[in-house]
């Protein structure tokens, strides 16, 4: 037991000196650090320009503004000022309403309604093009109705006057076709709330893969030690599941350490997120030691780690899940470490018990056939 508590020791100091593990750290927290800033930094909206008509134009303007909030704010300016604000980069577009607004929603006239302004880093102008859409929709709808009324014979010339100021009401919830969101198990859906668990995710999806690419570069580290002539005299003696274990070790704690401050600065209620770390980063270790004992193996690192990040993002549901586009990708995303990591992430722990699982198997069985071969 002492040498091994030696050898950790002795490796956690090599490893703790190398530029590498604080560049894991560094890229680990670099996730993190958004929920650093201030809050109302963080939850911005993005700003877009409004060039009114002189005249007319209040009643889609007091429309478009119940539709601003937390994501797209609507700022009142003047063509000069829309166009150097979203030339610089300020606002993200502008919207100009022509000067006979009033007199093209009486006529009916939808063509050519508005023009949006927008520049090369624009981003949100479908959503304003949508939400002026709706705001023209309301305004026409009135007129709209009229036609219809008439030109069905439900209703005479001379009779919609009467009831032409229903056609201006705006329907209680009651009298709408409302939508809501909920869970699988009936609670409400809040879209904030699925955002954010849109962005744990990523958070989460994204340690996961920097740090499986850790554990193949330990698995790397680790075959070449014991290639090592230091180590292929050791071995005979102590066994190679003993050299490599503390070694193993030493170059994991570091990244569970850095796995779970990222997570903690990067996710609300980060503590499943660190927890599932632990059996995790046992089916890593697992996988590096395997790795460690083949020089083939180990020898394909590199080949390997270009492909890795992009492979986890597009198999694994970190981003979106391959299976809704892919049904056939469904058992091959299953049961990728990735994807079970998230798993155990939210809730399943089958998931983390089966990583751990495979970890102690991957640990395990060499261990016993150097105890066997010993003895």
């Amino acid at each position: 037991m002492r040498f091994l508590f030696v050898g950790f020791q002795s490796a956690l100091t090599v490893q703790l000196s190398r530029k590498r593990v604080w560049l894991l750290f560094l890229l680990l927290l670099a996730a993190g650090a958004v929920r650093l800033l201030p809050g109302e930094e963080v939850s911005a909206p993005v700003q877009v320009g409004v060039v009114l008509p002189e005249e007319g134009g209040g009643d889609f303007w007091e429309r478009l503004q119940v539709r601003g909030g937390l994501v797209v704010t609507f700022l009142p300016a003047s063509l000069e000022q829309a166009e150097r604000q979203v030339g610089l980069g300020r606002w993200d577009c502008a919207l100009v309403l022509p000067e006979d607004l009033s007199a093209r929603l009486a006529r009916g006239d939808r063509e050519g309604l508005f023009t949006l302004l927008t520049g090369p880093g624009s981003t949100v102008y479908p959503l304003v093009r949508e939400t002026a859409s709706a705001c023209a929709a309301e305004c026409l709808s009135p007129g709209m109705a009229e036609d219809y009324l008439l030109d069905s014979g439900i209703f005479q010339e001379g009779e919609v006057e009467a009831v032409r100021p229903r056609l201006h009401e705006v329907l209680l919830d009651r009298d709408r076709v409302l939508v809501s969101m909920e869970t699988l198990d009936g609670a409400p859906l809040d879209p904030i709330a699925l955002a954010d668990s849109g962005l744990s995710r990523l958070a989460a999806g994204v340690t996961a893969i920097f740090l499986l690419a850790w554990s193949l570069l330990a698995a790397m580290d680790l075959g070449r030690w014991l290639d090592s002539p230091f180590a292929r005299r050791l071995a005979p003696l102590r066994g190679t599941s003993a050299l490599l274990l503390p070694r193993l070790a030493a170059a994991m704690l570091p990244a569970l350490c850095a796995g779970a401050l990222a997570l903690g600065l990067a996710v609300d209620g980060a503590g499943p997120y660190v927890l599932a770390l632990v059996p995790y980063l046992l089916f890593c270790g697992g996988l590096a030691l395997t790795l460690a004992r083949s020089p083939r193996a180990w020898g394909a690192v590199p080949v390997l780690l270009p492909v890795l990040p992009a492979a986890g993002l597009l198999l694994s549901p970190v981003l979106l899940d391959p299976a809704l586009l892919f049904p056939a990708l469904a058992p091959l995303s299953r049961l990728l470490p990735v994807t079970l990591y998230l798993g155990a992430c939210g809730g399943r722990w089958t998931d983390g018990l089966l990583l751990a699982a495979v970890g102690a198997v991957l640990m395990g069985v060499p261990a016993a056939r150097d105890h066997i071969s010993s003895d």
